[in-house]
Order: structure tokens, then sequence, then C-alpha cells
């Protein structure tokens, strides 16, 4: 395995070309060269205690601190998920609004943008309850946002995620069985329906698209998890590759697809290990990667993962950063070429 590290410290969050933007705590920094030099662009204003909480890399872990999301719009606009606001930078006025949104719920599992720049989060939280769960829209880049879709037979929303193939809007829900499912909208949430779901198989976190199908891995605790596609065109479900636990997160490279498991608390899935899973062609897949847990406690500290950013990386280098494991928060890149 060819591994170069930018030695950065800290997310990549976001890439788009040359483009880059990651995360250091509430500091935020960017890159026109491809992560080759970095920059420092400006910070996120905190309270006290959340200055405090996001001094040691600990209590940032333990309070769940830091950037969760970032997205750029129109080429010229920063949206942040980010200690449970969300904020917008101005890239041409280097100008951060003082104004910022709540987020309902804590802390979404992604924030979605679709090519005419509408964005969508949804709701998530523990919601032992079971109350009504929502997905928030946003037509102005994040300064207003509105329900445009609630579920009342769901725990959570795991991810919203646009088909920029058919430009339709997917989502994935959790936990329980009948609560799990992988959904498609074609109209904007006037109308949605369930394509696959009932069972621990089809609780997903992360979508990702080809021309013909849509990929997943499963994320339960509860059984062995696999890699899946989808044939858009029948709703086919296809088992692909056996993967060492659950699948949280998942990036294109150009047409290359990646999913990363995660180290959670399982009695079935005991593998120390955060890995990367790799194919060029959808169908064979090849583990590139394995980053060890630390010796954390995970329910305090959280889940070693390892987490990719979000855009359209047409470069020849697979971007991520690993989480509570060995190189925490340490932005690494990997030659698609050599590794697959």
């Amino acid at each position: 395995m060819i591994n170069f590290s930018t030695k950065l410290f800290g997310i990549i969050h976001y890439i788009q070309d040359q483009m880059c933007f990651a995360s250091r705590g509430n500091r935020i920094y960017s890159s026109y060269d491809g992560g080759n030099s970095w920059e420092h662009l400006f910070s996120i204003p905190l309270p006290l205690s959340q200055h405090i909480q996001s001094l040691f890399y600990l209590t940032q872990r333990f309070f769940r601190m830091g950037v969760h999301h970032l997205t750029c719009i129109q080429d010229h606009t920063l949206v942040l998920l980010a200690y449970g606001k969300i904020y917008i930078y101005n890239l041409k006025k280097r100008l951060l609004n003082p104004e910022c949104a709540l987020i309902v719920g804590s802390r979404p599992l992604s924030l979605c943008k679709t090519n005419t720049h509408q964005l969508y989060y949804g709701e998530y939280r523990g919601n032992l309850e079971r109350t009504p769960i929502h997905i928030f829209k946003s037509l102005d880049g994040g300064r207003q946002w509105q329900p445009v879709c609630q579920f009342t037979n769901v725990r959570h929303v795991h991810g919203i995620f646009h088909d920029l193939y058919d430009n339709k809007i997917w989502v994935t829900t959790g936990d329980n069985d009948e609560e799990s499912g992988v959904w498609m909208t074609c109209d904007g949430f006037c109308t949605i329906e369930k394509v696959v779901g009932g069972n621990q198989q089809t609780r997903a976190v992360q979508l990702l698209f080809s021309k013909t199908h849509v990929y997943f891995g499963s994320d339960t605790p509860l059984e062995k998890n696999y890699i899946y596609r989808i044939e858009k065109k029948t709703g086919k479900l296809e088992k692909l590759q056996g993967v060492e636990s659950s699948v949280f997160w998942g990036c294109k490279v150009g047409e290359y697809l990646f999913f990363s498991t995660a180290v959670e608390p399982s009695n079935v899935n005991k593998c120390r290990d955060a890995c990367i899973w790799g194919s060029k062609d959808g169908e064979q897949w090849k583990c590139v990667a394995r980053f060890r847990k630390d010796f954390w406690p995970k329910k305090l500290f959280q889940y070693g993962q390892i987490l990719f950013p979000s855009g359209e990386n047409n470069t020849d280098y697979l971007w991520f950063t690993p989480f509570a494991t060995e190189k925490h928060l340490t932005v690494q890149r990997l030659s698609v070429k050599e590794i697959l």
C-alpha cells in the first residue's frame, strides 16, 4: 500500500478539483493546489464553554465537538454544520455571516447539495420515544430551513444524497428492522417511496451512485455486514462483498467507489480495525487500507472510523481522515491507480 500523508492535522471535508477545505477544531483551512499547501481561512467564534471543550482532542471527542459537514455552493459560499449551528462563509468577501440557523437534532450524518444548489439535511437524534423525524431544506444557501418531509415510522434519518445521474434524491433511515430502509424521491419530497428495507441488511448510512446502480454498505452491530448494490431499473438488491463491521462512510474518486467500516461495540463484528474497501467496477472489492482502533473507550470517545470528504473528486487521489484510530486526525491520501 502506498500511503502519503499531507501532514495536515485535522479533517478534510470537501474537495473539488484542486480546491480543498479542512478543519482543525474550530479553525477552517483552504487549499487551492490539491492539498500541497494550506492556509488558515477563518475560525468559528465559540462561547467560552465550547472553546474550552475544543482545546483538547479528547474533550472534542467526548463532547462530539467540531465541524461535521462542509460544502461549497456556487463556488463562493461555504456552508458548515458545526457546534450545533449552520454557518455561512463568503469566500469572495472572506466574511462569516453573523446569523446562524440552529441544527434540529444533534448532528446530521450528511449534508446534501443538489446541482441547483438546494441543501438538505435529515434530523438525527437518539429518539428513544420515536417521535416524528424531519428532513429540512434550504433554498437560500443555508440561511433559512423548512421541513419538507416527516417520518413517523423511523428512529432517525441517516443520510440524504443527490444522484447526479438521474437528478433524484435518496434517503437512508434506521435503526430497527422495520425502520431501516433506502428511500427515493423524484419530485422534491412531494412523494417518497421505500426502494428496499425491512431488515438490518438494509440499515445503511452512505449511498454512492453509478449510472445503473446505487451502492451501500449495511450498518448493523447485530449481524455480519456486506456491501450491496441496487439496480436502478428493477430495484433488485445484490450482495457484493462481506466486510468486517458496519459501513458508515463512502465516496467516489472519478468512477472508483470506496466505503469505510467502523469499529463499534458488537458481539458479531469484533474487528479492531477501521478498513477502507474500494472497487473500480462496482463488482470486485478490495480492502486497500486499515487502521487500528486506539485504546480510548468507544462509547465515550467515539467509534474508530475513516472519514471521507464530500464534493466531486476527479483527481487521482483518495483523500480521507482516520478518526479514533492510529493516525487520528491526520489527513491522508492514496493514489487510486496504485491501490486498485
